[in-house]
């Protein structure tokens, strides 16, 4: 490593020291609330696996795939903040933007028809049948708007699928991290409010 890109990360350190231990706390407590949750969800998700309630089985298998998916998001968020050095961050940012296209692709259909008819079973109401499909809207719209700048990035970089190392190189150097930070922030607020709608739904089954 040359003494000026050294140098350059050793300032890095310094100057955002404070705004990465800011996150280190704030990150730990999330990852407390998450970790509950997730513990929660898996537990009762095994009980009706065994109990075969094929409905409960199906809303909570949708639950930790959003909780699971959320962890991996707030993984690359620690990740990107504490990264040190451009190639790192963009390291980082390009694998995370793999995983926000293929949950934007997947969430859809896991929202599809037999979700749906697990909610139906479980009797929800019309009014949480309002708050879950303006939820799946949400997730919809995410894909809808993003699938063209994720894809890029997956198809350029994430997957190595651009053979010209040129366009590979060039590509790699015009990738911001912030913006596929920003990308993931979203979605993860669009999956809360889903959670949100799935933990009441799920009373319904108790």
């Amino acid at each position: 490593m040359s003494l000026p890109l050294v140098l350059k990360h050793a300032l890095e350190r310094v100057v955002l020291l404070p705004v990465r231990m800011r996150h280190r706390r704030s990150a730990k407590a999330k990852q407390r609330v998450r970790l509950d949750a997730l513990a929660t969800v898996r537990r009762t998700l095994g009980q009706a696996d065994q109990l075969n309630a094929i409905g409960l089985r199906t809303v909570f298998n949708v639950g930790l795939y959003l909780l699971l998916l959320d962890d991996d998001l707030a993984q690359f968020t620690d990740d990107l903040v504490c990264a040190i050095g451009d190639r790192r961050r963009a390291f980082v940012a390009k694998h995370e933007a793999i995983l926000l296209y293929e949950a934007g692709e997947d969430l859809p259909q896991l929202l599809g028809h037999d979700f749906r008819q697990a909610v139906t079973d479980l009797g929800a109401s019309p009014e949480q049948f309002q708050r879950l499909n303006a939820a799946s809207s949400d997730l919809n719209e995410f894909w809808r708007e993003e699938r063209q700048f994720l894809g890029e990035i997956r198809n350029a970089l994430s997957a190595h699928r651009e053979h010209d190392a040129l366009a590979y190189v060039t590509a790699l150097e015009q990738l911001k991290p912030l913006d596929v930070m920003r990308r993931a922030a979203d979605l993860s607020g669009r999956m809360e409010r889903l959670v949100n709608v799935l933990a009441d739904i799920a009373l319904l089954g108790h």
